[in-house]
């Protein structure tokens, strides 16, 4: 990396760091809506109680397990599909947007640069869901595999954030929230397994999930945390993100440079 973009990088992160270290009430209602989060479903996951349920058998029966791993990474989702568009909708309400762009600083190390305290944050609060689940709720992953885990994870990135850089060409060209990523945003939470197994679903919704990338995301974070399952178990999960991937990546990148383009003609970079 070059010395000009890895200067970037800290820069920004230390001004995002130095944002977010500013409101610590609400790093404090963050830890407060993690810990009733993860109490309301252990408290469900009593309710339900020790029966066997055939939909959980592939994720070792515990419903606590499997909803925590869901919501956890929900939220992680939610930050891949909107952390580039807020980014920019940032430097437009900061006004730095333009005069950066005016600089030798590319689009793609700006937005990068902008969204990384997002994704360390992201990151964090997923280590608060399992820590607090563990910590308090009893939450147990003895058969963790983190090799195969680590490799859903980043392709499961990969796929989210293609969707993302789509999202931010919406907040330049139009300059307001792209309704798109929302609409997969809610689409996951009844399609994708969040808070309970897709196999429940009528075969119509089955098949339409398997059209959300989270789908295939959250079935290979739970088979690896939950199930032991090695690279090969969750290949064909992996292979999906690779897809997904590889269709949304070169859209996202077209549509951010078009809407680049139109913008810069326009004048309308720090319009916001």
């Amino acid at each position: 990396m070059r010395t000009g973009a890895s200067d970037l990088l800290l820069a920004f992160l230390r001004r995002d760091a130095f944002f977010y270290a500013s409101y610590r009430f609400g790093f404090a209602l963050d830890l407060v809506s993690v810990l009733l989060s993860t109490a309301t479903f252990f408290f469900v996951a009593r309710l339900i109680g020790d029966r066997a349920l055939p939909s959980l058998a592939a994720y070792g029966g515990d419903y606590f397990a499997f909803v925590l791993i869901g919501i956890a990474f929900s939220a992680c989702q939610g930050v891949c599909l909107h952390s580039f568009s807020q980014s920019v909708r940032k430097e437009q309400l900061f006004g730095t947007l333009e005069s950066v762009l005016t600089s030798r600083v590319s689009f793609p190390w700006l937005i990068l640069a902008s969204s990384q305290w997002d994704f360390l944050y992201a990151g964090l609060q997923v280590g608060l869901y399992l820590g607090a689940g563990t910590l308090f709720f009893g939450l147990a992953l003895p058969a963790a595999n983190l090799a195969a885990f680590s490799l859903v994870l980043a392709f499961t990135a990969a796929a989210f954030l293609s969707i993302g850089l789509a999202s931010a060409a919406v907040i330049l060209r139009f300059r307001r929230g792209d309704p798109a990523a929302w609409l997969i945003a809610a689409a996951s939470d009844l399609l994708a397994g969040v808070y309970f197994p897709v196999s429940i679903l009528p075969e119509p919704l089955r098949l339409l999930s398997k059209l959300v990338p989270m789908t295939h995301s959250l079935e290979g974070l739970r088979m690896t945390l939950l199930g032991s399952a090695g690279v090969a178990d969750v290949l064909p999960q992996i292979l999906a993100l690779a897809a997904f991937s590889a269709v949304l990546g070169p859209l996202g990148v077209l549509s951010l440079r078009l809407a680049l383009d139109e913008a810069r003609k326009n004048g309308s970079l720090g319009h916001y």
